[in-house]
C-alpha cells in the first residue's frame, strides 16, 4: 500500500440527518404535559411520541364543543397528527393510555345504545301488530327513535363508511391508528381511491359540510358542522412513500398535518415498576378526558353541532396577528420557510386549533396571549420537523448498513477480521449472504474505512466519530 494512501482520510458513508428539537413539553401545560412526561418515562418512549398521543386525543374530546372565532372566521378545534416510528417503538402502548378515557367512555355508550335498540325493536315490533290502533302507534312512534350507534373513534374505514358514520352516528369523531399502515394500505387509499380520500380528508379538517349526491335512493348525503381529528402512527418506510406521493402533496392533505418523527429509544428502555392507571397526574389527565366526554355536545335539531365560540383577548389577537404574518413572510421564495409552504400556510391556523384544544383542556373561556405563545411554540417545533424530514437527500440503504457494520465493528473491537468471521459470527443483518456481505465489506474499503490486501482478510483503519 503507498505510504500516501495511508493518510487519506476516508469518505463519509452518509450524510447524517440533523437529530430533531426537544418536543416542548413544557407549553402544554401542567395537565397534559405533565402526563406526557409520566407517559413518556415509565412506557420508555419519546417525549415527542407521547405528547402526540395526548394532543390527538385532547382534539378529538375539545373538538365537539367550541370553535376559535376570529374576525368573522370560524376555526375548528380539530388536529390532524402524524407520528413516525419503527415496530417495537412502543407506540400501540402509548396510544392506548393516551386514548383510555375516549375507549372507556365509547365502551359504555355501546352498552347502553344495545340496550336502546333492544327497546327501539320492541316498539316497532308492537307497532307493526294489526290490532295496534293509528292513534297508539303514532304515539308511541313520538316516544322512541332510532338510537345513534356510538362509533367515536374508527381505525382503517373505508371513505365512504367515514362521511356515513359521520352523517348518521357521531357528528364529532376521530380516525385513530396505532398501525397507519392498515388505513393507508387499504383499499380508501388504493390508487382509484386516492383523490377522493384526500380531498374528503381536507374538507373535514376545513369544518366544511358533507355533500355527498347519488343517484341511488337513500345514499345522498348533506351534513353540517362535523368535526374529525387525526392521528396515524406509521412505519418509516411508510411514511417516506408519503412524503414524497405527487398525489398527496398535490392536495396538500399534509400541509394539514402536525408531524413528528422521535428518535429512537431502543435498548435505553429500562423496565419501571410502576402502575400508570394509579399515576396521579396521569389520573387527572384522565378525569379531565372524560369530563370533556361526558359533557353533552350543544346540537341543532338537525343533529349538526352547534359549538361554543372561544374569542381571542385583544391581546392575543395581535400576538397571533403577528405570528400570521411572520410565518407569511418567512413563506416567501427566499424564505426560512419556502421549502415547507404547504406546511406554513396552515401553521397559523394551526396555532389557533391548538390554542383552542389548550384552552378548551384548561376550562377557560377565552383565549389568552399565553395560549397563544404556547400553540405558537409547538407550531415551531413541527414546522422544524417537517423541515428537517423533507429538506435532506435520501439515505442509501447499502451505505446505511455499511456504516451500521462499521460501528458494529469498533464496538465488539474486531479492528483485524476474515470476510470468513463475518459470515460466522458478523451481526445478522450483515450475513444475509455472502454476496450481501462482501458488498458491504466493498463499500467500506471504498469509503477507505477499511483496508485489505488480499480481498479475504480486513483492517478497520478509522474509528468512526460516534
Amino acid at each position: 500500500m503507498p505510504l500516501c494512501e495511508a493518510f487519506e482520510p476516508p469518505q463519509p458513508l452518509l450524510e447524517y440527518q440533523p437529530a430533531p428539537l426537544p418536543y416542548p413539553v413544557e407549553v402544554l401545560g401542567d395537565l397534559l404535559g405533565a402526563a406526557v412526561e409520566r407517559l413518556a418515562e415509565v412506557i420508555g418512549v419519546p417525549c415527542a411520541m407521547a405528547a402526540q398521543s395526548v394532543l390527538a386525543s385532547a382534539a378529538l374530546v375539545s373538538q365537539g364543543h367550541a370553535n376559535v372565532q376570529l374576525d368573522g372566521r370560524t376555526y375548528p378545534l380539530s388536529l390532524y397528527l402524524l407520528t413516525v416510528a419503527s415496530s417495537g417503538d412502543r407506540k400501540s402502548a402509548v396510544d392506548h393510555l393516551a386514548l383510555k378515557a375516549a375507549r372507556d367512555w365509547e365502551r359504555q355508550q355501546w352498552t347502553q345504545y344495545a340496550e336502546k335498540l333492544k327497546a327501539y325493536r320492541a316498539s316497532t315490533s308492537i307497532m307493526a301488530k294489526p290490532k295496534i290502533s293509528r292513534e297508539h302507534a303514532e304515539a308511541k312512534s313520538g316516544e322512541l327513535s332510532e338510537p345513534v350507534p356510538p362509533r367515536l373513534i374508527i381505525a382503517e374505514p373505508t371513505i365512504e363508511a367515514l362521511v356515513k358514520n359521520l352523517c348518521q352516528g357521531l357528528p364529532s369523531m376521530g380516525l385513530f391508528n396505532d398501525e397507519g399502515g392498515q388505513f393507508l394500505g387499504s383499499s380508501t387509499m388504493s390508487k382509484e381511491n386516492l383523490l377522493k380520500a384526500i380531498t374528503t380528508l381536507s374538507t373535514l379538517w376545513d369544518g366544511s359540510p358533507i355533500d355527498r349526491a347519488r343517484s341511488m335512493a337513500g345514499e345522498s348525503l348533506r351534513a353540517y358542522d362535523r368535526r374529525l381529528s387525526l392521528h396515524l402512527m406509521l412505519q418509516p418506510y411508510l411514511a417516506n412513500q408519503l412524503f414524497k406521493d405527487p398525489v398527496i402533496n398535490g392536495q396538500g392533505i399534509l400541509g394539514r398535518c402536525l408531524i413528528s418523527w422521535p428518535e429512537r429509544l431502543a435498548g435505553q428502555r429500562l423496565y419501571k415498576a410502576i402502575d400508570l392507571t394509579r399515576d396521579p397526574k396521569v389520573q387527572r389527565y384522565q378525569q379531565r378526558m372524560t369530563a370533556l366526554l361526558q359533557k353533552p355536545w350543544s346540537l341543532h335539531q338537525d343533529g349538526s353541532l352547534n359549538p361554543a365560540t372561544l374569542e381571542l383577548t385583544a391581546r392575543a389577537r395581535r400576538a397571533w396577528i403577528d405570528i400570521h404574518n411572520t410565518i407569511e413572510c418567512q413563506s416567501g421564495e427566499f424564505g426560512e420557510l419556502a421549502g415547507v409552504q404547504p406546511v406554513a400556510g396552515k401553521a397559523a391556523a394551526n396555532v389557533l386549533r391548538i390554542a383552542g384544544v389548550l384552552a378548551m383542556v384548561e376550562e377557560a373561556s377565552q383565549l389568552d396571549e399565553a395560549h397563544i405563545q404556547r400553540a405558537s411554540t409547538l407550531m415551531d417545533y413541527y414546522l422544524a420537523e417537517i423541515q428537517r424530514l423533507t429538506e435532506q437527500e435520501p439515505v442509501n440503504s447499502r451505505c446505511e448498513e455499511a456504516d451500521r457494520l462499521l460501528r458494529w465493528l469498533v464496538q465488539k473491537g474486531w479492528t483485524h477480521f476474515s470476510i470468513r468471521d463475518v459470515n460466522r459470527n458478523g451481526p445478522r443483518f450483515a450475513r444475509k449472504s455472502a454476496d450481501h456481505t462482501a458488498s458491504l465489506l466493498v463499500v467500506l474499503i471504498t469509503h477507505r474505512w477499511l483496508s485489505s490486501r488480499d480481498g479475504r482478510t480486513f483492517e478497520v483503519r478509522h474509528v468512526p466519530p460516534q
